[in-house]
């Protein structure tokens, strides 16, 4: 006994062919062509249930691909604003430490320049003076003092003319 869908066409075909009138004829119960016309009703009927199911499970697949991408844009969303919110934390240290009047390092004044110019400038406008300044550290990670340092270089040399020939 063979359950593909395949061999249940042709069979259905071969009945098509063979009987025509089976299928506009009513069934009768217990007749020899009513059986032959239960098995092309079974046949359709197969063929549609197998295409409601592709559909139902084509929607599925689609409905979850959707969802992986609602993750996978929300986690670059979350991931977007933790450095933002990392990068406003440190402008924000950089900033209270130059209103108190102390030192910081040059490379954090550019840092906050670059990241938040008003608040550069709100610190420098609020500065108060200090006799005995301390002098702070850097607040920048090793990834922030390289970060800012390799796209000023690559701009800086792309500008440079005949910045190759130089050695």
């Amino acid at each position: 006994m063979e359950l593909s869908v395949n061999s249940r066409q042709r069979r259905a075909a071969q009945i098509g062919r063979n009987t025509p009138q089976t299928e506009t004829k009513p069934a009768a119960p217990g007749g020899g062509t009513a059986g032959r016309s239960a098995k092309t009703d079974k046949t359709s009927w197969s063929q549609t249930a197998l295409s409601f199911l592709q559909e139902v499970n084509r929607q599925d697949l689609e409905k979850q691909r959707k969802l992986l991408e609602a993750k996978q844009r929300k986690n670059g969303e979350l991931d977007f604003l933790s450095k933002s919110l990392k990068t406003m934390e440190k402008c924000r240290k950089i900033a209270s430490r130059i209103m108190k009047g102390d030192k910081v390092p040059p490379q954090d004044e550019r840092y906050l320049k670059d990241n938040d110019p008003d608040g550069y400038k709100l610190a420098l406008v609020s500065r108060k003076p200090k006799k005995n300044p301390k002098e702070w550290e850097s607040v920048l990670d090793e990834e922030d003092r390289m970060g800012g340092s390799e796209s000023r270089g690559e701009t800086a040399t792309a500008a440079e003319p005949g910045g190759e020939g130089m050695e």
